[in-house]
């Protein structure tokens, strides 16, 4: 091998690596929030929308949690992250 083909396989290793660790990083720092839309009152009083859900799944059981409040009508889970991706509807 040359030094050029070398250099050249070395690159992409470590290209491929990085690239790696970085979506690995963006898995592990993947968090939600939700927002309540409501029907009377304010959402900051639900101690749920001022939490951070490291899956869907926790979001979504903490959602259905909000539910139980007859004033919610429905929750939005968005990424908590910017800019704020929708993720889903929970309603009831």
């Amino acid at each position: 091998m040359k030094n050029a083909e070398i250099r050249e396989l070395h690159a992409a290793e470590t290209s491929e690596a990085r690239r790696s660790a970085v979506a690995t990083w963006r898995e592990a720092h993947h968090r939600y929030r939700l927002l309540a839309m409501m029907g009377h009152g304010t959402a900051g009083a639900l101690p749920e929308a001022w939490q951070s859900y490291g899956t869907v799944e926790k979001a979504r059981i903490a959602a259905r949690e909000m539910l139980r409040n007859q004033h919610v009508l429905q929750v939005a889970i968005i990424e908590d992250r910017p800019p704020l991706q929708f993720v889903e509807w929970v309603g009831r």
